[in-house]
C-alpha cells in the first residue's frame, strides 16, 4: 500500500513540473521571421526577426545574494513544515490517549520539533557567523563576502 502512494506522489510531482518548462519562442502573431544567415542570398520578402530582451529571473546580482535568497526561501519553507509538525505533534498527544509509549513518542516529536524551529530561526545568524569565520581566517578575500 505505502508503494502505491509513494509511487503516485511522485507521478503527481513529475506531471506539476511539466507545465513549468519555457521555451524561449517567438510569439505568435508578431510577424517575425527567421533572418537568413549572411552571405546565403538575400531575403528582401520577409523581414529581419524582432529581437526579443530575455530578463533574468534571479533578482541577484552575485552568489552572496543568490546564497541569502536562498536561506531566505528556505526560512519560508522551513517555517510552513515547522507549523504542521507543531499540529501533527498535537494530533499525536490527542490519539495518545493516555499510552505512555505514544506520549513519549509525541514527546520527542516535539523536542526535534523545537530544536529543529531554532535552527530555523537562527539560520541568519549561522550564516553570518560562518561569513564572519571564513572572513577573519584568511580563507576568503574579504572582498568577496561584502
Amino acid at each position: 500500500m505505502n508503494k502505491k502512494i509513494i509511487f503516485s506522489t511522485l507521478i503527481a510531482i513529475l506531471v506539476s513540473f511539466t507545465g513549468t518548462f519555457a521555451f524561449a519562442q517567438v510569439p505568435p502573431g508578431t510577424g517575425a521571421t527567421t533572418p537568413v544567415p549572411p552571405g546565403t542570398g538575400s531575403n528582401t520578402s520577409n523581414p529581419p526577426a524582432k529581437m526579443i530582451k530575455l530578463e533574468n529571473p534571479i533578482k541577484a546580482k552575485n552568489l552572496k545574494d543568490l546564497l541569502l535568497s536562498l536561506v531566505d526561501f528556505a526560512i519560508f519553507i522551513g517555517s510552513i513544515v515547522a507549523v504542521f509538525t507543531f499540529i501533527w505533534v498535537g494530533f499525536k498527544l490527542v490519539m495518545a490517549q493516555g499510552n505512555p509509549g505514544e506520549i513519549d513518542k509525541a514527546k520527542e516529536w516535539f523536542t526535534a520539533a523545537i530544536i529543529g524551529t531554532a535552527i530555523l530561526i537562527s539560520s541568519k545568524v549561522i550564516v553570518e557567523v560562518v561569513r564572519n569565520t571564513l572572513a577573519s581566517s584568511g580563507l576568503v578575500n574579504e572582498e568577496l563576502l561584502k
